[in-house]
């Protein structure tokens, strides 16, 4: 059964996660765990289904969490946890925008095929870190994926950002990512992959209308803006940039012409993707989660998702260092695995994340102020269904939030000043 939500205020869970598909049921999990064990004989004592997540935690799926006691030759096992992902059910934009993007099929295959690639490398090299949860099963018909629980390890979210030092652990851990599938492609004959076929998911020809929504909010943060003493001029581009900034981030999920240098992006590399052990304030493991989005591309991609939505303020005042971190670690990596091909100098790393600023405008302005929300003082069904009226409302609290104001005012200058703006 569903855990139920309070009776009144905001709940901590999304709508669309507090009662599970009809068939997520008892029956289908047993059929999954008997192909888990290895034990047709499996027997299951008790089952519960709850949410998977708080509201705010995540977007694209549904997520629930299995608890499940059962009996596998002899052996007891008590309230075994599975996170199961699958796709929106319900009625809405949720289920409208991501039925058209194949992030369950990207996701499997970065599952089945790229994840278990890299570990064998790495393991092959001496490096026994962990990259991600364990997938158990998955099914395409219907589209489901699930996950050991690696909140029963002791891994858990971290909500806000980063400071600089615990920044600098997630791009490391990127810079790792990053240069595996730089090694895998430049033996691509050897490994049998074709990381080119991974096209750009989030912003493409055929999603860019639905994504038209991130650009009306603009709409009420020029409004504000221009109240504030000295940034007249910038309020007055920002209407200049609505009009026209989705249209030109559809190049940054292309990948740099040959020989320009390219690696599988992460492409939604956020604080809410990945979960964490930690000891006090600082990171001691991480785990990155949620690899729907993975596309052939630009290092820049990740590079700027770290910037606007892992680090904060002080992480973002300290670029250069993060930048040229991520280059050393990247480079002596491919180094480790003995890569023949020659990452980019930091120059050219620096250059391609100038060109690829465009998306610096997403994260900035679009996604930023909406990671700094409190999710338990918001109305998830109303963020991700709302109606226009609805929408207007929740824009104008939005860039009146004083933790939000104070975001833009560091920002929007920095963003002028690259040209950005214009």
């Amino acid at each position: 059964m569903a855990e139920k939500a309070p009776s009144s205020g905001p709940s901590p869970y999304n709508k669309d996660e507090l009662n599970p598909p009809d068939f997520l049921n008892e029956a289908f999990f047993l059929g999954v765990l008997q192909k888990v064990e290895k034990d047709r004989d499996l027997k299951i004592a008790k089952f519960e289904m709850i949410p998977g997540t708080k509201a705010g935690d995540h977007f694209a799926s549904i997520m629930f969490k299995a608890i499940i006691s059962y009996t596998s030759r002899g052996k007891e096992v008590n309230s075994r946890s599975l996170v199961v992902k699958t796709m929106p059910v319900e009625e809405g934009v949720k289920k409208e925008m991501f039925t058209e993007m194949p992030i369950f099929d990207r996701e499997i295959e970065m599952y089945t095929k790229v994840l278990p690639e890299m570990v064998r490398l790495m393991e092959s090299i001496g490096d026994f870190e962990e990259l991600a949860p364990r997938m158990l099963y998955y099914s395409t018909d219907p589209l489901i994926i699930i996950f050991e629980d690696i909140s029963k390890f002791g891994y858990e979210m971290h909500q806000g950002f980063l400071d600089f030092d615990n920044a600098i652990k997630i791009v490391k851990k990127l810079a790792k990512f990053h240069a595996l599938s730089f090694y895998i492609n430049d033996n691509k004959y050897a490994h049998k992959f074709d990381f080119t076929k991974y096209k750009g998911i989030m912003i493409t020809e055929n999603t860019i209308d639905k994504m038209q929504i991130l650009a009306d909010g603009l709409v009420a943060m020029k409004e504000e803006v221009e109240t504030w003493p000295g940034f007249e001029k910038i309020a007055g581009k920002i209407d200049e940039v609505r009009l026209t900034f989705l249209r030109k981030l559809l190049s940054v999920y292309h990948p740099n012409p040959e020989p320009g240098f390219n690696v599988l992006c992460h492409a939604d590399f956020h604080i809410k993707n990945m979960m964490f052990i930690k000891n006090g304030e600082d990171i001691d493991k991480i785990f990155l989660l949620d690899f729907q989005m993975c596309f052939w591309g630009s290092q820049a991609v990740d590079l700027i998702y770290v910037l606007y939505a892992i680090g904060n303020a002080a992480t973002r005042a300290r670029k250069g260092e993060v930048v040229s971190i991520y280059h050393k670690t990247f480079n002596e990596y491919l180094e480790r695995l003995g890569c023949l091909r020659k990452g980019p100098s930091l120059l050219e790393l620096n250059i391609d994340i100038m060109k690829h600023g465009q998306l610096e405008i997403l994260l900035g302005l679009c996604f930023l102020p909406f990671f700094s929300l409190d999710f338990t003082k918001v109305d998830m069904d109303q963020v991700m269904d709302p109606t226009p009226e609805m929408m207007a409302q929740m824009q104008r609290m939005i860039y009146k939030n004083p933790d939000v104001v104070d975001i833009l005012k560091e920002v929007l200058p920095s963003l002028l000043y690259k040209g950005l703006l214009d």
